[in-house]
């Protein structure tokens, strides 16, 4: 399996089997990002939540022919009634697709979509794909229930939000990491916007004071798990 940054809160899984999976594809008005919509085709598009920033370019990768939307059920309908192809879920609740196992968890934010609607509640992302657990949090402040997640579930990769304002900031990442207990924390959503400008090696020196180890990649760069 491969994972890729795409700067902020977006990623691509590329599964041993070939199988493209993008979450929170925010391209195109991104930055930070390394590759624009036109660039990246994606077999199922996970989506923590509905803002800008995060359903991104969705509607301009989506082929409603090939392509799946995973999302909570009020966000995904959205798409439904674009004629795209969904799978609507809920926090807690888990599903088996042909590339692993998909669990939402809660996340500490709100959601809504560029033209006010309600789009459900934000979520994050736990992830079984070839024998790798990864854990995307989302957009979310620090909340007690991450050691609930921890006992539940063995995490490989927690992708974790450091840049404060919207999210969790450098200290309560560290400390959910620490809670997660995880091989390896991967920061994210930093560093696009003035208002969540950060130095992630901050983060990692945060992160050593617990015993634990962040990999900071920069947009474009990837893993081979």
């Amino acid at each position: 399996m491969i994972l890729k940054f795409l700067g902020h809160a977006a990623f691509q899984i590329i599964t041993d089997s070939g199988i493209s999976i993008l979450i929170d594809p925010f391209l195109d008005d991104n930055p930070l990002a390394p590759v624009k919509s036109q660039d990246i085709n994606a077999d199922y598009i996970l989506l923590s939540h509905g803002h800008s920033d995060h359903t991104g370019d969705t509607l301009r990768i989506a082929d409603k022919q090939k392509t799946t939307i995973i999302a909570v059920s009020e966000l995904a309908s959205h798409y439904t009634q674009l004629g795209y192809q969904t799978h609507a879920m809920q926090i807690g609740g888990a599903f088996n697709f042909e590339f692993g196992r998909v669990k939402l968890s809660k996340a500490e934010h709100g959601s809504m979509s560029s033209d006010g609607r309600y789009t459900g509640l934000a979520a994050g992302f736990i992830l079984n794909v070839d024998n790798i657990c990864l854990y995307h949090a989302g957009d979310t402040g620090i909340f007690g229930d991450m050691k609930l997640i921890a006992e539940l579930h063995d995490i490989d990769y927690f992708l974790v939000p450091i840049g404060g304002n919207y999210t969790m900031d450098i200290q309560d990442a560290a400390l959910a990491t620490s809670w997660i207990n995880p091989k390896f924390a991967i920061p994210m959503h930093y560093n696009t916007f003035a208002l969540i400008k950060v130095d992630p090696h901050e983060f990692q020196k945060a992160l050593a004071e617990y015993g634990h180890q962040a990999l900071i990649l920069n947009p474009g760069e990837e893993l081979k798990l």
